[in-house]
């Protein structure tokens, strides 16, 4: 299952969601390749109840051995506590197949990401993309190389178009 089946589910389940990584960047012009599709759910119940049945019928299973109904409950949050885990990660069981990435505790606010995002047509979805100055405040401070990257480009970006 490659990003765009899994960008197709998301959509047809109508799943309220904002993508975020390294394929916000990549659809904002910045050429880069990703190994999954980073997500930030809105996090209320029927929301959830479509995403989980989206994922269910794609047949998407946890890549940690829990329920994929663990994504709805207070144990995300406890192992956001106790464990750091930063995102509940999501395929299928072909050897290939792209993770999705639900983020647990985004550094910006899903109602402020979704307030900011670019809607992004993607073959017949609207896809709602983080913008670039939400990309560059979650990519801040990690300490990871591609994101340094990411943030000089999504820089370069912003410049040009506000030019």
């Amino acid at each position: 299952m490659g990003m765009f089946d899994l960008l197709k589910i998301l959509a047809e389940s109508e799943v309220d969601y904002v993508l975020v990584g390294g394929l916000a960047v990549a659809l904002h012009g910045y050429a880069r390749t990703t190994m999954d599709v980073d997500i930030v759910l809105a996090m209320n119940p029927d929301n959830l109840a479509r995403f989980i049945s989206g994922a269910r019928l794609a047949g998407l299973h946890p890549t940690i051995p829990v329920a994929i109904e663990s994504v709805a409950r207070d144990l995300i949050e406890q192992w956001h506590r106790d464990k750091g885990m930063l995102a509940f990660s999501l395929r299928t069981a072909e050897t290939q197949a792209t993770v999705i990435d639900v983020l647990i505790r985004p550094v910006v606010a899903y109602a402020d990401l979704r307030r900011d995002a670019l809607v992004v047509a993607v073959g017949p979805y609207a896809i709602p993309v983080a913008s670039i100055d939400h990309l560059i405040a979650m990519k801040s401070g990690t300490g990871r190389n591609k994101d340094a990257i990411d943030i000089e480009e999504l820089e370069k970006l912003r410049r040009r178009k506000s030019s």
